[in-house]
């Protein structure tokens, strides 16, 4: 079968969606299909076809619009039996989101500045964005017209926002949740001695909830709890640096930044704290359970639907400190936390990028056979 791979950037370096997209295309061309990238930029890949679409490139705005102009073109002379897009184009087959409705990560990305201030600044910027308005209207454009076979959402949370934001029945959308290498995130047994090493992993400190876990975190050093908050991740530290400093507890946490080998880091760690204002589906939330560690996160976490009260707590928005403060006072309990992430490991046994893929192969090979039948 002849697969296309629609996305701006092929580069697995680059986020969720791009990551996905490079594994989906290695992992599709081992199972014998015909893989077709058809990006703006992209990282060389032996047995991929790389078809590069040249775009204006300013103003950002402009240069978004190109891609999806251009990128239907192409997609017409390469005589592909199914595309499959990530909201960036007009022209798919199958749809699939790795950033939810774009509406919804709005208002959540605006309820994540702590600052009332930088919060209407933050809509104000937003809401009179050109590019903004051009993203949306290129990622919702393929769904209101109904140019599509197939919607795939990630998680049962970003299937709930679809149905509702397009007003789409439940049946119309496949819900295919992320997978990970369970071979990379795997367990360290025995769990590491010494102090309790708390984990927060995030490029995006803000959205990632960051500010509401220092503030917990504090409270627990009030109550003369012993522990180690490691912050991982490419985040600005300046004013979290400052809400540290604030609440005197510099010495309880550490800033690691970017690791090529983020499953060492779990590995160090007792538990996962990742009090998002929103994630479609967190790949860290997914590593960190299958890497045999209890998880504390929000409804606002796609993946949450997988933390059931035996593998760690989710609590209902990220600035609910006293929620937060509790479920981190539970873990710091050694053997409740060890019971937790042995079942969270469990849990992720099965969702592996190979179910993931046999889905999605199961998926094109149906829209391919639709197809032909028209």
């Amino acid at each position: 079968m002849k697969i296309g791979i629609a996305i701006y950037n092929f580069n697995p370096k680059k986020g969720g969606a791009e990551r996905y997209a490079f594994d989906l295309s290695n992992m599709l061309l081992k199972r014998g299909h015909e893989v077709y990238v058809i990006c703006r930029n992209a990282v060389e890949e032996k047995g991929l076809k790389i078809v590069k679409v040249k775009t204006i490139d300013y103003p950002r705005w402009l240069r978004t619009l190109s891609f999806a102009l251009k990128h239907r073109e192409v997609i017409k002379s390469l005589g592909i039996d199914v595309v499959l897009g990530f909201g960036n184009t007009l022209e798919l087959d199958v749809y699939q989101s790795h950033g939810g409705v774009q509406r919804v990560w709005m208002d959540r990305e605006i309820a994540s500045y702590d600052n009332a201030f930088e919060r209407n600044m933050k809509a104000l910027l937003l809401k009179t964005s050109i590019h903004q308005k051009i993203q949306e209207w290129i990622a919702e454009y393929p769904v209101r017209m109904r140019r599509f076979y197939r919607i795939v959402a990630i998680s049962d949370m970003v299937k709930r926002h679809m149905m509702g934001h397009f007003n789409l029945s439940e049946g119309s959308i496949d819900v295919v949740y992320n997978g990970v290498d369970t071979e990379r995130f795997r367990p360290k047994d025995p769990k590491p001695n010494g102090i309790i090493r708390i984990l927060f992993s995030g490029g995006n400190f803000r959205l990632k909830g960051l500010s509401p876990l220092i503030m917990a975190a504090g409270r627990l050093v009030k109550q003369g709890k012993s522990f180690e908050l490691m912050v991982m991740g490419r985040g600005r530290q300046r004013r979290y640096r400052r809400i540290i400093d604030r609440l005197g507890i510099s010495d309880f946490v550490k800033f690691m930044g970017e690791t090529s080998t983020p499953e060492e880091a779990y590995r160090q760690s007792h538990f996962l704290v990742h009090p998002t204002f929103y994630d479609a589906c967190s790949l860290t939330t997914m590593e960190a359970m299958a890497s045999g560690l209890p998880v504390i996160s929000t409804q606002w976490n796609g993946a949450s639907a997988l933390i059931s009260k035996d593998e760690g707590f989710v609590i209902d928005e990220p600035r609910d400190i006293e929620g937060l403060y509790k479920a981190m006072t539970e873990l710091l309990d050694r053997e409740k936390a060890e019971a937790m992430g042995k079942n969270a490991r469990l849990k992720l046994e099965s969702y592996t990028m190979e179910r993931n893929v046999k889905e999605m192969e199961r998926i094109f090979l149906e829209v391919r056979d639709a197809k032909h039948r028209i």
